[in-house]
């Protein structure tokens, strides 16, 4: 019974520490490639990995009285797997190079203001062709998770603060007879798997969605 309470306690370390990299991330305790980076995808997957290997030996200790503590080894090793897994997939998919500006006029670029860089357009995201309400701007930027900074007649702007590690986003929808453009900035400068493209295909959607 001793290995399988310190089979527990090991399923849960991993996903414990990304907690607590996420909550010193957010506050500004630590940088994000330390809370991302190190203690999650480094630190935070050898736990995972190390409780996968331990929930495994466990599960083969329990053999000897598996009627007592043999169906709670087969439960703490499927939850150590789908940690282990849960860690593998995500470290690949945050590792991927993604732009983080991005924009549905690379012509003339809807402005955001601190964010200086040359815009990119995502792959199937292309501006909406006519003249959104400002109330429908409004709506799209509050679906993809933007809290409102600034709504008139002719754009729309917003924030994102993500959760995880406190990877948010800025946009800005400029409304124009006829074409309505999006652009979205990342507020970080780090990897994130097309999360930004993401961002700005849910609110292109959003706005074709009023039509």
């Amino acid at each position: 019974m001793g290995y399988v309470r310190l089979a527990a306690g090991l399923a849960v370390a991993g996903p414990l520490l990304t907690f607590i990299a996420v909550l010193l991330t957010r506050n500004g305790i630590v940088p994000l490639d330390v809370g991302l980076d190190v203690l999650t995808l480094k630190v935070g997957q050898v736990l995972a990995w190390f409780a996968l290997g331990f929930a495994v030996i466990t599960l083969a200790l329990s053999l000897r009285d598996f009627r007592r503590v043999g169906l709670v080894s087969v439960a703490i090793l499927a939850v150590s797997g789908a940690v282990a897994a849960t860690f593998f997939v995500q470290a690949r998919a945050i590792s991927v190079a993604g732009p983080l500006d991005v924009s549905t006029d690379l012509a003339e670029v809807p402005g955001i203001v601190g964010v200086s860089g040359t815009p990119v357009a995502c792959p199937g995201v292309v501006a909406v062709t006519r003249q959104v309400a400002p109330e429908e701007a409004t709506a799209a930027l509050q679906g993809a998770g933007f809290s409102i900074t600034e709504s008139q007649l002719f754009r729309s702007r917003g924030v994102r603060d993500g959760f995880w590690f406190g990877m948010g986003h800025e946009a800005h929808i400029r409304i124009r007879p006829g074409r309505t453009d999006v652009r979205v900035a990342a507020r970080y400068d780090h990897t994130d798997g097309g999360q930004t493209c993401r961002v700005l295909k849910a609110v292109v959607d959003g706005l074709q969605a009023g039509t």
